[in-house]
């Protein structure tokens, strides 16, 4: 299961907006970071890959590693992507969009998943599928079971205020 939401909804949203974008069949939440070396070698640009304070990342105990990707294909466009690896997995992947697309990930995303989970000023969630659109910072969201708590948690407490 766990990948398995980020490829599908690139595969279902795809084609609803006239565009085929699919994720490696080697993409999965879980593994590691040499794992993806052949993904990010495909599907970026440009890649950087920072180590980051762990501190700053609830899920990792003892490392956190970011790979900026520039250029991934998402939803019509070359988009700037953040895959997060906690403790040597990945564990989330934030594609930054901007506020015009919006509407359409919404609907895709609804035609996916079903009705939100939560729906908030700063995010529209599908928790469901493991799966958000964040509002005040214009991204897509996409992560795996090991963190799925910690994102509903994030998610009840934004739409709480």
């Amino acid at each position: 299961m766990r990948g398995l939401i980020f490829t599908a909804i690139l595969l279902v949203s795809g084609p609803a907006f006239g565009f085929e974008a699919e994720a490696p069949e080697t993409f999965r939440f879980g593994n590691g970071l040499e794992a993806h070396q052949a993904l990010f070698g495909e599907a970026c640009a440009s890649v950087d890959v920072r180590e980051l304070d762990p501190a700053q990342n609830p899920a990792a105990q003892e490392t956190l590693v970011q790979v900026d990707c520039d250029g991934f294909d998402y939803f019509g466009a070359a988009r700037f992507a953040e895959f997060v690896f906690a403790d040597g997995a990945l564990t989330h992947v934030w594609i930054l969009t901007t506020p015009d697309d919006e509407a359409a990930l919404r609907e895709a995303f609804e035609a996916a998943f079903g009705a939100p989970s939560h729906d908030s000023e700063g995010f529209i969630a599908f928790t469901q599928a493991n799966a958000a659109i964040r509002r005040d910072v214009p991204e897509a969201l996409y992560y795996g079971e090991e963190v799925a708590p910690l994102f509903a948690a994030w998610f009840d407490q934004a739409s709480a205020q």
